[in-house]
């Protein structure tokens, strides 16, 4: 399957897929638009229930969407936040990492799994962050919060702020650090982590943190609720 889509919009972007009769895609849970009516959509449990929980512990959904096409028909699907809807074509055994809340859809020939991360799990005692990963054949595709930031690695390593990756070539090496200093962590408006990403790859990064964004959304709506 080569899979039929239009990217609509420009700053708040959705993305529809034409479908065929028995053609097949998977979305992330609660991110559906709109569908016609021959399209049936159905709940879909990955790596069982306790892939499921790992999923919620790790703030993702536990079920995605899988969408079949009884007749010819479209789905629609977007992110919660403006931003961009980016295709990531992969080749037969390609793989791809996204992190969990930038997944969007994916073309149903493309396997899902999904890895533990541990950002500062051992400090904090917790669990770390649930990634999406996705092995080809087929199209991936990724919501971008703000616009696309693309880092072309090859070579030398970069430090990207964790809040700001949206996905990954599985190709790359990553860990997770400590900033240089607590100062800089305190005082530098930056977080206490950053992910190195080294070897060769391309690394797409949202140029707005959604963490940032809802925060200053919720700060500036306690400020107006306090006016009044």
């Amino acid at each position: 399957m080569t899979v039929n889509y239009e990217i609509i919009g420009h700053n708040m972007q959705a993305l529809k897929v034409n479908l065929k009769h028995g053609e097949r895609i998977y979305s992330d849970s609660g991110k559906l638009v709109s569908k016609t009516s021959g399209i049936n959509m159905t709940p879909r449990l990955v790596g069982g229930i306790v892939g499921a929980l790992k999923r919620e512990m790790g703030g993702a959904s536990a079920m995605l969407t899988s969408f079949e096409a009884k007749e010819d028909g479209s789905v629609s699907v977007a992110g919660i936040y403006p931003g961009k809807v980016m295709p990531v074509t992969l080749a037969a055994g390609q793989e791809f990492v996204a992190e969990q809340a930038a997944f969007l859809a994916a073309e149903d020939t493309v396997q899902y799994t999904f890895q533990t991360v541990g950002l500062g799990a051992a400090f904090f005692g917790g669990e770390g962050f649930i990634l999406q990963k996705f092995v080809g054949p087929g199209t991936v595709f990724i919501h971008i919060v703000g616009d696309v930031v693309e880092h072309d690695i090859d070579g030398a390593p970069v430090d990207i702020d964790p809040g700001h990756i949206a996905g990954f070539d599985a190709t790359l090496q990553y860990k997770i650090k400590f900033v240089d200093n607590v100062r800089t962590a305190m005082f530098g408006g930056v977080g206490l982590f950053l992910a190195t990403f080294s070897g060769k790859g391309k690394v797409y990064a949202h140029s707005v943190s959604r963490f940032k964004l809802a925060a200053e959304i919720y700060l500036e709506g306690q400020q107006t609720a306090h006016k009044k």
